[in-house]
């Protein structure tokens, strides 16, 4: 297994969008090589003539029929909503640039 490096760690940082200062980076390093030195370890698991398992328990489609039901008053909601515009809910933007 070969040894993450610093360009490794800020990739998966920024993916995860997250600001590590030195020693959290120092930490992620050392977390990031404990689990792939596991998954590393899974490899060798003989796995031979054993079926595939999807699910530990046999189900089938558990979930309830659709049910129509009265909406909330528009009101309600937008009274409950920590910030709004007009007659919608303002949530922070999440995308555009520098995303």
């Amino acid at each position: 297994m070969s040894e993450i490096d610093e360009a490794a760690v800020h990739k998966v940082a920024n993916l995860a969008r997250l600001h590590l200062n030195e020693a959290e980076r120092d930490t992620v390093r050392a977390d990031l090589v404990r689990i792939l030195s596991h998954v590393d370890s899974l490899s060798s698991v003989d796995v031979e003539g054993i079926e595939p398992l999807n699910n530990p328990h046999e189900l089938s489609n558990a979930l309830r029929p659709d049910a129509k039901d009265k909406p909330l008053p528009t009101d309600d909601v937008l009274n409950l909503a920590p910030a709004t515009h007009d007659a919608w809910i303002a949530v922070p933007k999440v995308l555009g640039e520098g995303s």
